[in-house]
This record gives structure tokens, C-alpha cells and sequence, in this order.
């Protein structure tokens, strides 16, 4: 990815979609995510998805399985620097039949590693508002 922006939007898109392949390349290893309740885990290198974590969309959808795509409401950059960006979003969550049924307020982080920006960390949600 070019850009923070680019890195934000592709990592989002891949989610959706789930394709393997633009969510690695949106990815900064070694990646670090943290679920709802806390537990963190850390994939060291792309090879260690299946074996070691499972792909982002199978954990949402093991918990929610109304999912079926997660949309932008907000996103605002808080901070950057040459190395790095923090943005605040606002994501609503969006079932088959297209209606979002929760909200959430998180920080995505973009990192660039040898002009390559991705996520070294995903969305760290706060509890939905309903």
C-alpha cells in the first residue's frame, strides 16, 4: 500500500470479502490482534495464519454469524508521523440483508515497514452502542 488511507481501506475491504490475499498484503508483521474480551494475540509471519490464528472473518462470524460485512461510518486521523497513523472510526456492522445492526468506536493503526504501509495491529472495538 501507498498510503495509511489506502492501507485502512484495503485491510477493511479484504475483511469483507475475505480474501486471504489483499488481507496479507495489507498486513505489517509480526500483527498483534485483540479480541472483545481482552485476549491479544500475536501472528509473527503470514505463514502462521491457520496454524497459529484463525483469518479475522471466521472469528467474527464465530461469534456473530448475522455478519456479513462491516461498513465506515467515520474514520479521522488522530496522529501520524512518518512511520506510522492512528485513525478513529466509527464501524457499523452489516447483516445479508444489508442493514447494520451494530456500532462500534475503534483505533486502526497503519504502520510503514520498507515503504509498505499495513496494519500491525487491527481494530481494537469498544463494546457496540445499540
Amino acid at each position: 500500500m501507498d498510503t495509511a488511507e489506502a492501507a485502512v481501506e484495503s485491510h477493511s475491504e479484504a475483511i469483507n470479502q475475505r480474501d486471504v490475499e489483499t488481507y496479507l498484503a495489507s498486513t505489517n508483521f509480526p500483527f498483534t490482534y485483540q479480541n472483545y474480551n481482552g485476549v491479544a494475540l500475536t501472528v509473527e509471519a503470514a505463514q502462521d495464519y491457520t496454524s497459529v490464528a484463525a483469518w479475522p472473518w471466521d472469528i467474527i462470524l464465530s461469534t456473530d454469524p448475522d455478519w456479513h460485512h462491516t461498513s465506515f461510518d467515520t474514520v479521522e486521523e488522530v496522529a501520524r508521523s512518518v512511520s506510522s497513523a492512528v485513525f478513529k472510526v466509527t464501524i457499523s456492522r452489516v447483516d445479508t440483508a444489508g442493514h447494520p445492526y451494530g456500532t462500534f468506536d475503534a483505533l486502526w493503526i497503519a504502520t510503514a515497514q520498507d515503504g509498505h504501509w499495513g496494519h500491525p495491529a487491527p481494530p481494537q472495538p469498544r463494546p457496540p452502542r445499540i
